[in-house]
């Protein structure tokens, strides 16, 4: 029971719309090694935090970034679902949409 009080205290009043919320015909393993070869191409800041069945890329934090992203992948036997967030009120670099975009 405190587990879940603590939890909903440090939630945010109002849940987070993604950006974009889509899905990819390409495995995970295929769809991440796509977004960072456009990341590492642009010269973009990025981390990855792996999870199971997928994982999370952001640039949160990194020096000059516009608005920091988090990019949530999952997949499992099925399609890949990919959901893109910011940190602040705008958006992400209009990279990363495209890339997200050209790798889906």
């Amino acid at each position: 029971m405190l587990g879940v009080l603590i939890l909903l205290a440090v939630a945010p009043s109002n849940a987070a719309m993604p950006l974009l919320d889509a899905s990819s015909s390409r495995p995970p393993a295929e769809f991440n090694a796509c977004f960072v070869q456009a990341q590492d191409s642009s010269g973009k800041a990025w981390a990855y935090l792996p999870a199971e069945q997928g994982g999370t890329f952001t640039d949160s934090g990194a020096h000059g970034a516009p608005a920091s992203y988090w990019l949530h992948v999952h997949g499992t036997s099925g399609p890949t679902h990919v959901r893109l967030f910011t940190a602040e009120e705008g958006s992400p670099s209009p990279q990363i949409t495209k890339a997200v975009e050209q790798c889906r």
